[in-house]
């Protein structure tokens, strides 16, 4: 069975709602209950747990997670897959688990006065973005990537301040990131199956889930990285009808925002655009003209980042320091490594160890916190966020490890398929552009970093799955866990020989 593909053009969190032309939602009985379910319980508890802007985090709830619903609906019609319903169901439990993981798992250790573990960055934002406001937006502290606490500042400023509040935000603006990938998903696909609905899976990635309840900058990251490349990606193969002041507009919004937030991203991001730019046959009659612009606006954004940090009060951005200290590492102190940690044993001293070893540091990146298995039951009933956080960071390395073949096999045919259906090739470059960046940029390896990847990751294994033949995924995951054997001998043989 296959669908008639539609016109796609949508900017995230406006065009969704201008496209609209019918004013009800006819939901299914399933999902009428759930958010009845939802809204009480939701309401009654927040109403007896909450004492600051009680009102507003309220409304902030019931708001958001109708719009949400009726963003779900849209792309299910915008998209013309029936099977698509589903949508809805997954962001109603997505909402749910945000407060049942806050609850659980966030706000006991949030309070460093009583917090048994407490320093984690998420957990000083929450402090430091209130202090931002106290101190008339005049940054008391000096950190790396300053932007996240006015972020967060903006949030707690303009509906007040409680732990709620920035995590439903957070789910939400993952649901619009969300939302907008399976867009382009389906946009670049040459045509339609029967199993692209498992696709709105990526609302319920457990590790996902856990980082939108925080008040951290990982998730809202990988939006900002999805909305800049694909929005140039999709413009670059002529998918829709999306113009290119537009284009322009979100890529350089979101460019600015990833500056703010996390400076040193922006240089693989406006890698990616080159790549896709220089790699993709445009469609458009202005496709030199708009990639010349790509060209000037990503170097221009490049060399706008230590402004906006010094703007901001954050440290001075040096790029070649940063390099420097990507390709020679030197373990600072309070540092905690465990027993031959093979983490820093892959820590490069100069640019060949940094190339040679970024594959095996690739693969850690997906593995971690592997092989830790052990998840203390006291922990979870005492609300440690450590504990939670490998609860819900094990079961994602686990699908990352056993699905990554498909990876492989969506990224080999996008390759040898790029002049016939260039479109296929959007996803592959972002997810490995974005993958790299990660994995050579940052030395300790810790699955927060990887979360500005995760999405892209499942988006591609999803096409592996959907779209690739048998051959190719069984030759492809002969590789990959004939590369896994090797890896699981030589670590056994590190740290037991």
């Amino acid at each position: 069975m296959k669908f008639q593909k539609p016109d796609l053009a949508f900017h995230p969190g406006i065009s969704i709602i201008s496209q609209s032309r019918d004013r009800g939602i006819s939901l299914p009985w399933t999902q009428a209950a759930l958010l009845h379910l939802l809204l009480v319980l939701g309401v009654l508890w927040i109403g007896l747990t909450v004492n600051t802007a009680m009102v507003n985090t309220l409304l902030i709830f019931v708001f958001l997670t109708g719009s949400g619903l009726w963003l779900c609906h849209r792309t299910k019609e915008i998209l013309a897959d029936p099977n698509l319903k589903i949508l809805g169901t997954f962001w109603l439990v997505k909402v749910g688990m945000t407060l049942f993981l806050l609850y659980a798992g966030w706000i006991p250790y949030l309070d460093p006065a009583t917090s048994p573990a407490w320093g984690y960055d998420p957990q000083r934002y929450f402090q430091n973005a209130m202090e931002l406001i106290k101190n008339g937006w005049k940054p008391a502290v000096s950190q790396n990537y300053q932007g996240i606490l006015y972020y967060y500042a903006g949030i707690f400023y303009l509906f007040g301040y409680n732990p709620v509040i920035p995590a439903l935000i957070n789910a939400y603006v993952t649901l619009l990131g969300t939302l907008f990938l399976i867009r382009c998903a389906y946009s670049f696909a040459p045509e339609r199956t029967t199993k692209d609905w498992l696709l709105v899976g990526l609302l319920l990635i457990p590790e996902v889930l856990w980082y939108d309840v925080m008040t951290s900058r990982e998730t809202l990251m990988a939006v900002l990285i999805i909305v800049a490349t694909l929005s140039v990606g999709r413009y670059l193969v002529g998918v829709g009808k999306t113009r290119l002041t537009i284009t322009l507009l979100l890529c350089g919004i979101t460019l600015l925002a990833i500056l703010a937030v996390r400076t040193s991203m922006a240089i693989p991001v406006v890698v990616n655009i080159a790549i896709m730019a220089y790699m993709l046959r445009s469609r458009r009659q202005m496709g030199p003209v708009f990639k010349v612009l790509l060209i000037v606006l990503g170097l221009g954004a490049i060399l706008v980042g230590p402004f906006i940090q010094q703007v901001t009060g954050g440290y001075d951005i040096d790029y070649l320091e940063k390099l420097e200290s990507v390709r020679s590492f030197e373990p600072s102190e309070g540092q905690e490594w465990s027993d031959r940690s093979i983490g820093l044993y892959l820590a490069p001293n100069n640019a060949w160890q940094a190339l040679l070893y970024l594959p095996p540091r690739m693969v850690l990146y997906l593995a971690t916190p592997l092989p830790n298995v052990t998840v203390s039951i006291a922990e979870l009933l005492d609300g440690s966020w450590s504990a939670w956080q490998r609860l819900m960071t094990l079961p994602t390395s686990i699908m990352m490890l056993l699905g990554f073949h498909y990876v492989l096999a969506a990224t080999v045919q996008a390759w040898r398929y790029r002049l016939r259906s260039p479109a296929s090739l959007v996803l592959p470059v972002t997810f490995w552009c974005t993958f790299i960046a990660v994995a050579g940029g940052n030395i300790i390896i810790h699955e927060r970093y990887r979360l500005m990847l995760t999405l892209i990751l499942f988006t591609c294994m999803w096409w592996g799955y959907t779209r690739c033949s048998r051959r190719e995924v069984k030759l492809c995951a002969m590789v990959w866990f004939g590369l896994l054997a090797c890896g699981a001998l030589f670590y056994m043989g590190y740290k037991f020989i």
